[in-house]
């Protein structure tokens, strides 16, 4: 789920955020916190959008293992 209110910087960051069903070609609308997917050919709201950003590295990524 992703907050309304971050949902303009989040798009501006490619691959941030997907719709429900995976895909990442989205287009900010102008006037709702939603989104187009030009891939489903729908909109979708911010409340369904997913932020796909990982918290963190794997461990050996970090030079941890």
């Amino acid at each position: 789920m992703v907050a309304p209110e971050d949902l303009a910087d989040l798009l501006a960051d490619p691959y941030r955020v997907a719709c429900p069903n995976g895909h990442t070609a989205l287009k900010p609308a102008t006037t709702t916190p939603s989104a187009y997917c030009r891939t489903c050919h729908e909109s979708y709201h911010a409340n369904e959008l997913v932020d796909r950003r990982v918290d963190s590295c794997k461990p050996y990524r970090n030079g941890n293992g």
